[in-house]
C-alpha cells in the first residue's frame, strides 16, 4: 500500500476531511488530495512526520512498513494529543470526568 492510500485510510478513519488535514498540517486541500491520489509522490519528511503526528501514528505505520491502527485506537490518539495542550488543572479536571464516567458505566 502506498503512502496516499494510507493517507486516504487514517483519513477517512478519523472522519476528517482534506480541509482538516491540510489545515492542520499547514498544506493545501488540493496537496493533501494529490498526495492521496499519488499525484505527488516525493513529499517532503517534514510534511510526512507532520502528517503522522496529525493521525496519531509513527513514521511507519503512514508508509506502510507497520499496520494501521483501528479508528479506536485513532481516536484514543486524538484525545491523548489533545490532553497535551490543557494545563495541568485541566487535565485533572478531564481526569475526574473520565473516572466519574466509569463509575456511571459500572467498570
Amino acid at each position: 500500500m502506498e503512502i496516499g492510500d494510507r493517507l486516504f485510510s487514517l483519513r477517512t478513519k478519523a472522519g476528517q476531511s482534506l480541509k482538516q488535514v491540510a489545515d492542520d498540517v499547514g498544506v493545501s486541500k488540493a496537496h493533501v488530495w494529490e498526495l492521496e491520489k499519488g499525484h505527488s509522490k516525493n513529499p517532503s519528511f517534514d510534511l510526512v512526520q507532520r502528517l503522522a503526528a496529525h493521525f496519531g501514528v509513527s513514521l511507519d505505520v503512514l508508509t506502510g512498513a507497520t499496520e494501521e491502527p483501528d479508528a479506536e485506537a485513532m481516536q484514543v490518539a486524538r484525545i491523548n494529543r489533545g490532553l497535551d495542550a490543557l494545563s495541568e488543572r485541566d487535565r485533572r479536571v478531564v481526569e475526574q470526568m473520565i473516572e466519574t464516567l466509569k463509575q456511571a458505566d459500572g467498570g
